[in-house]
């Protein structure tokens, strides 16, 4: 592979001034002075940052799935045939994206035409094989007796059996007596699947078993998802557990934080009722099933439930074919619908906020959707929002298309130990917004870096911040495209490079990914 014959940093062609450019191993460009005190300043500055990642002001995320009579996800419904509803009050629905599952993590890179005749033949290059789906197995084991969690463990095994080779599956429970991150060695995941035991909680302090329970359960699934913001693709976790008893109202806002948290690093909760078949008490699974009611079986199963549908997962229940539920917790659903809307006036007093969404035209079609949210209790920062939005696309896969961007990638092999990887950022400026202030069209673009291993471990990101400050006859001459340029030094091996853009002026976002093989 050659090397880019591009000077690194910042390319535009086409316009009068270019501005300072960033160059590796250099300081950051200084940023400019205002256009009013130096007439001569650069039109154009590019600099690196940190990457602490910094989304619209309270914006609320709503994971949705629809589905057919016959169960299965529908994913041919646009913007404008969905209802959504805040405390009963229509919303305008801001932020639209489909989201379909088992899509390609990384399509053939664009600069392989570029290849020339000395690199390696492109006939002769292994196709690119990169983990496309994190499955994280989460067993209940303080709640579980032996019989009923041998039951599950037997059917979670013969399960893991079936995974892709492009799947990486991990093992927690609740305890936190059994980790095993994630991996593709069968191995591994079979000798930890059997050192998972029923756990043992103890009463401490003014909490109650059952509350320590709850209080525990929440916290595992908050510090799994942190653990699975870092992998690239389908995330899914898989909570199988025989249902939370005797929960108090106010866990309720646990169960809505822990959907926030899922929803915000994309990641899918589905659950599984462990106890079986309970239409008839006389059938519950359950410890002390015999002689309950049914509606106290069904209301031990309203959090996973809950959890389910608040981020787009799957929730089996109501029988004993662990197998099947296994299979269909699995497979996440084929398109899940993100709607996103900005509360009007909304009040940072912590209040609970009921959501409903509907179709105006559904045909008979089931919609399964987040079912709330609360208000924050302070005030939302501007700039921690849009590193929150920047840092949750990075680790998502989602195609974003909101800018026009492109992005492309190049790599040299120097040898058998290192690498560079070269990804070319294009921004189409004719088609963004500026505002006129001082005498310039300013804008400033946010673009980020990230390289994921083989295994969806992020490894390394890059922050870069363009500052636009054109004048009138440099903007309309623009025709051409602005390339940023980064470079990655990287071992050989197989990656996903994912590269995330955001403007200040209009607060829209791109994502794109690719994929390299470097034999």
């Amino acid at each position: 592979m050659r090397s880019p014959t591009h000077s690194l940093g910042l390319v535009l062609a086409g316009c009068a001034m270019l501005g300072a450019q960033g160059t590796r191993g250099q300081p950051p460009a200084p940023v400019p002075a205002p256009a009013a005190a130096n007439q001569n300043s650069p039109e154009m500055v590019t600099r690196d940052e940190p990457t602490a990642f910094q989304s619209k002001v309270n914006l609320v995320m709503v994971p949705v799935v629809v589905r057919n009579a016959q169960g299965h996800a529908i994913g041919n419904f646009g913007k404008e045939s969905f209802q959504l509803f805040d405390k009963g009050k229509p919303q305008e629905i801001s932020r639209f994206t489909v989201e379909k599952t088992g899509a390609p993590a990384g399509r053939e890179s664009a600069a392989a035409a570029d290849r020339p005749a000395a690199a390696t033949p492109a006939e002769s290059q292994p196709q690119v094989v990169v983990p496309q789906r994190f499955v994280a197995y989460l067993f209940d084991d303080v709640r579980f007796d032996m019989d009923n969690l041998k039951r599950v463990r037997d059917a979670a095994d013969r399960h893991m059996a079936t995974l892709a080779a492009t799947d990486r599956a991990a093992i927690y429970t609740m305890s936190g007596e059994v980790s095993q991150e994630f991996t593709d060695d069968r191995a591994k995941l079979h000798e930890a699947l059997l050192r998972v035991r029923p756990g043992s909680m103890v009463r401490t302090g003014a909490l109650t078993d059952p509350q320590l329970r709850t209080f525990v359960s929440f916290a595992s699934l908050r510090e799994i998802i942190k653990r699975m913001t870092v992998a690239p693709g389908e995330r899914t976790i898989m909570f199988i557990s025989p249902g939370f008893n005797n929960m108090a109202p106010e866990f309720l806002q646990e169960t809505t934080d822990v959907q926030e948290r899922a929803i915000k690093a994309n990641v899918i909760i589905s659950t599984l009722d462990a106890r079986g078949l309970y239409t008839d008490p006389a059938f519950d699974a359950a410890p002390h099933g015999r002689g309950a009611t049914l509606s106290a079986a069904i209301d031990r199963a309203n959090v996973l439930a809950e959890l389910a549908d608040g981020t787009g997962g799957t929730f089996f229940q109501n029988s004993n074919n662990l197998d099947e539920g296994f299979r269909r917790l699995a497979d996440a659903p084929e398109y899940v619908y993100l709607l996103g809307f900005s509360p009007q006036n909304l009040k940072a007093d912590g209040s609970y906020h009921s959501l409903k969404v509907a179709l105006k035209m559904g045909g008979g079609a089931t919609v399964q959707a987040r079912r709330g949210y609360y208000a924050p209790q302070h005030v939302s920062d501007d700039a921690e929002n849009a590193r929150q939005e920047i840092e949750s696309a990075l680790f998502s896969r989602e195609e974003i298309l909101e800018l026009p961007i492109e992005m492309h990638t190049q790599f040299f092999k120097a040898n058998d130990q290192t690498a560079q990887v070269t990804v070319l950022a294009q921004l189409n400026l004719k088609l963004f917004k500026f505002r006129k202030a001082e005498g310039r069209n300013r804008n400033e673009v946010t673009l980020v870096f990230g390289l994921f291993d083989r295994d969806g471990n992020f490894t390394q990101g890059v922050k870069k911040v363009l500052e636009m400050r054109l004048k009138d006859e440099t903007l309309e001459r623009l025709g051409q495209k602005v390339t940023v340029r980064n470079i990655f030094a990287v071992k050989p091996g197989t990656y996903v490079i994912r590269l995330v853009v955001r403007d200040t002026e209009e607060q829209k976002l791109s994502a794109t990914n690719d994929a390299v093989d470097i034999r």
